[in-house]
């Protein structure tokens, strides 16, 4: 087949691929155009899933209608001029597709007067561009009917009519966070689904789409003190939820750059390890974020939809983000503050704050909780870091399964899972070793060969830089092979066959950030369930976990011990 130009109608629809893959992506564009017009006022109306009506209305500034023959034109915009602008774009919107991309696969009628014309006009698309004067009040009317008919395809790999219903409603609650001053009201089906005041105020936006109840759970976030001091100013506002609300999916973190909706999978992750510590493993918080930045510190133009951005200096808005988060627990009393929570390196701390959260036996008397007097720990202890007690002293009785501890504490019996309780040991030692940029190397005594599988092989090539960091030595040996030259100390002593694999099983998926290295090695390195301990090392390893500064839970978010009052042991014998 010789190579041929394109027929404009068929790049029209190839671009309306890249700019409109449902119905709530329409539904993105239209309000992004509203929301650039100035209104303050935007009405949202869909019947059948958005197959068969979308129609989004604004009191907008208007088309003034000698320029509206251009609305359905590619690449026609009001929004930017010269290529210069793209590295400060101010608006929602301004690659001028939108519309154009509409009328390619749909019947397209815009109803538009510019606040100071008197008369509207009526354009619409579909075997040839139609115009005609009308009457109408100030703003704009954008409907679409019949949305993907004429490309079989698209409208074949569309969801269930609820489906679609639920990313429309969410991409509606979405603009509604970031704009509260702007009065949203969506109908679905001759229902109103959502409305919101316009007056300004987040809270009320949020207690609709979340509902009350959970609203009353949410945290104030705000950094106006910590980006005041930033060279560069990152503004972060908005709301998260208290450690008792989560879902099991990351879908409610919203994040907001500018006033425009994103997808980073990096900034969420940094969200989530703000509530390192205070979530099980595979749990999610709430988070509404509303971040703000110079314009010329945020490329916008890196992906079709608009969705994803790139940031200049991605650590300053991480860090922003994450403190800020880190500043709402603690000011809730969830956690105690942390002087640095990100290092520059990029591993969390996240520190309990245990005379609010821990329970009651945590809170003992003073002398009772700092009695170092049993002989058989002296020697436990004065291996231990010297660090603020965080549990009682505990006098360990034994060992059940191979896998938990048997620990008599002041106020009752402790059984304590050693391989959570060895991760959290590794990870606070990796850490600290980390900060005080003491991630010692250990060569090996000989060369070892370490054969991958093709996808773990290309996985550590790309997280050869935490690799790295953390200690190891590691070289490409040929096709999957790689020889192991040194290792952390941490490492020492295991089958290094068997802790790769399970370092990078642990990092598939993640930012492959020094933090997820941290957690990938604790994870790895730390003693299982069925290794039989010897006495001396099971009091090291209880000694050490009294010192540190989150002893509840391991850094994967499980929990480390279970505590059995005295009262409770009485009562289950009998004996009260």
């Amino acid at each position: 087949m010789p190579i041929q130009v394109l027929a404009e109608e068929v790049v029209a629809r190839i671009a309306a691929g890249e700019a409109v893959e449902r119905p709530a992506s329409a539904v993105k564009e239209l309000i992004e155009n509203a929301i650039d017009a100035g209104a303050s006022a935007i009405h949202v109306e869909v019947l059948g899933g958005g197959r068969q009506l979308l129609r989004v209305s604004d009191n907008g500034l208007g088309i003034p209608s000698k320029e509206a023959d251009l609305a359905f034109t590619r690449h026609a915009t009001s929004k930017l001029r010269r290529a210069e602008e793209l590295s400060r774009v101010t608006t929602l919107g301004f690659r001028g597709e939108a519309l154009a991309s509409l009328a390619a696969v749909s019947q397209a009628t815009i109803i538009t007067r510019h606040r100071d014309e008197a008369m509207g006009v009526m354009l619409k698309s579909g075997g040839g561009l139609r115009k005609q004067a009308i009457g109408a009040p100030a703003g704009t009317v954008v409907t679409i009917e019949r949305l993907f008919y004429n490309t079989p395809a698209r409208l074949k790999f569309l969801k269930s009519d609820s489906t679609e219903k639920r990313h429309i409603h969410w991409v509606v609650a979405r603009y509604a966070m970031a704009y509260p001053g702007i009065a949203f009201v969506l109908k679905q089906d001759g229902r109103e689904r959502l409305q919101t005041s316009g007056s300004g105020g987040l809270a009320d936006v949020l207690a609709k789409a979340f509902g009350l109840k959970a609203f009353k759970l949410m945290l104030p976030v705000s950094n106006a003190d910590e980006s005041a001091r930033a060279e560069i100013k990152i503004g972060v506002e908005g709301y998260v939820s208290r450690p008792e609300l989560h879902r099991a999916r990351r879908d409610r973190i919203i994040l907001f750059v500018n006033g425009r909706a994103i997808q980073d999978s990096a900034l969420s992750q940094a969200i989530v390890q703000a509530y390192e510590g205070l979530l099980k493993a595979g749990a999610y918080p709430l988070a509404v974020l509303l971040i703000r930045s110079p314009s010329e510190f945020v490329d916008v133009n890196v992906h079709p939809t608009k969705a994803e951005v790139r940031f200049r200096d991605p650590q300053q808005v991480f860090l922003a983000a994450q403190r800020a988060v880190r500043q709402a627990l603690h000011a809730a009393g969830d956690i105690a503050p942390a002087a640095d929570i990100l290092s520059e390196s990029g591993f969390t701390d996240a520190y309990i704050d245990y005379s609010r959260a821990a329970p009651d036996w945590l809170r003992l008397a003073k002398d009772e909780l700092f009695d170092d007097s049993p002989q058989s720990h002296a020697q436990a202890l004065a291996d231990a870091p010297a660090k603020p007690r965080t549990l009682p002293v505990l006098r360990v009785v034994g060992q059940v399964g191979a896998s938990y501890i048997v620990a008599e504490g002041p106020a009752g019996l402790y059984l304590i899972d050693q391989n959570a309780a060895h991760e959290r040991i590794l990870y606070e030692e990796i850490c600290a070793g980390a900060k005080a940029g003491d991630m010692a190397k250990h060569p090996t005594d000989e060369s070892q060969v370490l054969m991958l599988s093709p996808p773990d092989a290309k996985l550590l090539e790309q997280a050869s830089q935490v690799f790295r960091a953390l200690g190891f030595e590691i070289e490409i040996f040929g096709g999957n092979a790689f020889v192991v030259r040194a290792l952390p100390e941490p490492a020492l002593g295991l089958d290094i066959a068997d802790l790769l694999p399970r370092m990078l099983e642990r990092l598939r998926g993640s930012p492959l950030e020094m933090s997820d290295g941290v957690a990938a090695l604790a994870w790895a390195a730390a003693k299982r369930r069925g290794h039989v301990l010897l006495d001396d090392a099971m009091r090291q390893l209880v000694a050490k976990l009294e010192r540190c500064p989150n002893p509840l839970v391991s850094p994967s978010g499980r929990k480390v011990f279970i505590h059995f009052s005295s009262e409770q042991l009485a009562d289950e014998f009998g004996r009260g």
